[in-house]
This record gives structure tokens, sequence and C-alpha cells, in this order.
């Protein structure tokens, strides 16, 4: 088949674009200290499970964000009483994530404007 009349691939399991998961880890972190499992619920819950984070991609960006210094890290014993991980963002990390989200509304400001030409001035 040739490329031009290619079907798009199907979106719905695209991944997040990049640091997507870091900023609702971080947001998630904002509203109270979490271990792993807490977080991938409070992600899922809050997508009204249009989002399912895998431990595969949310460990790794935890690691990245303790490397960066966005999150902090205490070991603990959970409700169940199994030892858990308490993540909580620092202070740098609330800088990080105002940031991330301002930088993410104006480029999704642009894209729906792209995506919606009638809510957009002449050109």
């Amino acid at each position: 088949m040739p490329v031009a009349n290619m079907p798009m691939a199907d979106t719905s399991c695209r991944d997040l674009f990049p640091g997507a998961l870091e900023m609702m880890i971080l947001e998630s972190l904002r509203r109270q200290p979490a271990h792993g499992y807490a977080l991938v619920q409070h992600i899922q819950q809050r997508s009204r499970n249009l989002l399912q984070v895998e431990e595969g991609s949310l460990y790794p960006a935890l690691q990245r964000l303790l490397k960066a210094k966005l999150v902090k890290a205490e070991w603990g014993v959970s409700a169940t009483n199994r030892r858990v991980r308490t993540y909580q963002i620092t202070a740098s990390g609330v800088r990080h994530l105002e940031k991330q989200i301002s930088s993410f509304e104006r480029m999704f400001e642009g894209i729906a404007l792209v995506l919606n030409p009638s809510n957009s001035p002449a050109s």
C-alpha cells in the first residue's frame, strides 16, 4: 500500500507527550504525598479511567524526578503493613510543575487554535 493511502495508526493507544506523566505525578504529589500504587490510582481516577499508568512507566518517571530533586522519598509502612516508598514533592518540584503547566497551557491553546479555526482571529 502506498504511504499516502495508509490509514492513520490507532491514536487511542498512543503514548503521552514527553513530560506529561511527570507533570501528573508532580500534581498528584502537590495534593498529598503518596506511594506508587496510590499515584497510579489517583491518576486513573482523576482521568476518569482514560489514562492507565503502568509500573514500567511510573517508577522510571519517579526515579527521574528523584534524580532531578523534584521529589523526595521515604520508606515507611502502609495501612496493610507493607513496606512502601512514599514520595513527596519538593519546593523546586512545585516551581518546576508551575512552569510546566504554564508551558502546557500555551501549547494546548495553540493546538486548539489550529484544530478549531472558527475560534481564531481571521488570517
